[in-house]
């Protein structure tokens, strides 16, 4: 079975273990999660600072303290 790339983006951003688990064996992960070979290599690619700033982000946005435009 593949998952969908954007199912497991957001369990990355929205699951700090999951995040954990994600960073510390990328590949893993992301093989164990259903991702396809390539999808698996472009999430392994993802910066951790980047993934940091985007759950953080996100953790924000689902808080309602997002800051308004």
């Amino acid at each position: 079975m593949t998952v969908d790339i954007e199912s497991f983006l957001a369990r990355l951003y929205v699951d700090e273990a999951f995040r954990k688990c994600f960073l510390d064996d990328r590949a893993g992960v992301a093989r164990r999660a259903g991702l396809s070979p390539d999808d698996g290599r472009a999430v392994g690619a993802i910066d951790p600072v980047d993934l940091a700033l985007a759950a953080a982000s996100y953790a924000r946005k689902r808080s309602g303290r997002a800051k308004p435009k």
